[in-house]
């Protein structure tokens, strides 16, 4: 998508333009966070209407502040479409991959849950998960739906999505516009797991993968805002292996009192949270009512309601 590009005339006085129109048009595009390329041209003659500000969308030329107003206003129920496309047909897969498929969920994302909860929630929040994703996926197809026809089903309509938005942003940086908003936080959001997880079924990675300017997309506004967090990671993944022969020579020695320690905090664990539970009642996280009652997102986070 082309870039929004706005003409006005220049500034002075401390203000962004001198003239009210231009004034008005570039205020209401900071206010609603709209991306847009400035131009001081400082001419009006060669103008459609002999007037600025003019704003340029692709082939879509503006004139006035109301023109522009149901201009941006189209472009906010756009992102929102998309937005609700994605939680209708990719959240779905998403979830299934992680939660549902049994692979999936017992070599790759319960144990990295696990061990990034404390005992004993570790041995509680997974679980939950699991059971949550299984009734969305439930309530979605039917309760006795065989699980292999959903995988496909699924799947396919997720590939659908992926495609539209490979389709919406094309050769662009970003989907809306020359700067990122918060649909492309969305996006990234979406695939980046999906990239970077080690998946054992990898069906939904595969088809992410696939599509280049997706994939390109993911990397970018990792490289841009995370790189920081992909270093230290390599880094602790290179001295883990650097240390995994003598650590292993240690284990084989400790393994007696390793299965003994694994043993007596599954039993403390246990009593733990059944402690807990009683005294305050299990906390509940439901994917299915998160599905069902999600909000959409704005791709212009800061506009007004009434807009």
């Amino acid at each position: 998508m082309a870039s929004i590009e706005l003409d006005i005339w220049r500034g002075e006085w401390g203000l962004a333009s001198i003239d009210l129109e231009c004034l008005r048009v570039l205020t209401y595009m900071k206010f609603i966070g709209v991306p847009v390329k400035v131009r001081e041209s400082n001419n009006p003659f060669f103008t459609p209407k002999g007037t600025l500000p003019v704003m340029r969308d692709g082939r879509t030329i503006l004139s006035n502040f109301e023109e522009v107003i149901e201009h941006l206003k189209a472009l906010t129920a756009e992102a929102s479409a998309f937005n609700q496309f994605l939680r209708d047909k990719l959240y779905p897969a998403y979830i299934f991959a992680l939660w549902v498929d049994e692979r999936n969920y017992s070599e790759m994302t319960r144990p990295t849950y696990a061990k990034a909860l404390p005992i004993p929630f570790n041995f509680y929040y997974p679980s939950r998960y699991h059971k949550s994703a299984k009734e969305m996926i439930d309530a979605l197809f039917g309760e006795h739906t065989d699980l292999i026809e959903v995988e496909k089903t699924i799947y396919s309509e997720a590939d659908k999505c992926l495609q539209a938005l490979s389709d919406r942003l094309g050769e662009s940086e970003y989907f809306f516009g020359n700067r990122p908003s918060s649909f492309d936080a969305t996006v990234f959001a979406y695939l980046a797991p999906l990239f970077k997880a080690p998946f054992p079924n990898a069906t939904l990675t595969n088809s992410v993968k696939s599509i280049t300017n997706l994939s390109r997309f993911v990397a970018r506004i990792n490289q841009k805002n995370f790189r920081h967090v992909t270093d230290e990671y390599n880094k602790q993944n290179s001295s883990k292996k650097q240390s995994s022969g003598t650590q292993s020579d240690r284990e084989v020695g400790n393994f007696p009192n390793q299965t003994r320690n694994k043993l007596l905090a599954a039993l403390f664990a246990a009593i733990a949270m059944t402690g807990y539970a009683l005294a305050n009642g299990l906390f509940q996280v439901n994917f299915k009512e998160e599905f069902q009652h999600s909000q959409d997102y704005d791709m212009f986070e800061n506009e007004e309601d009434d807009n």
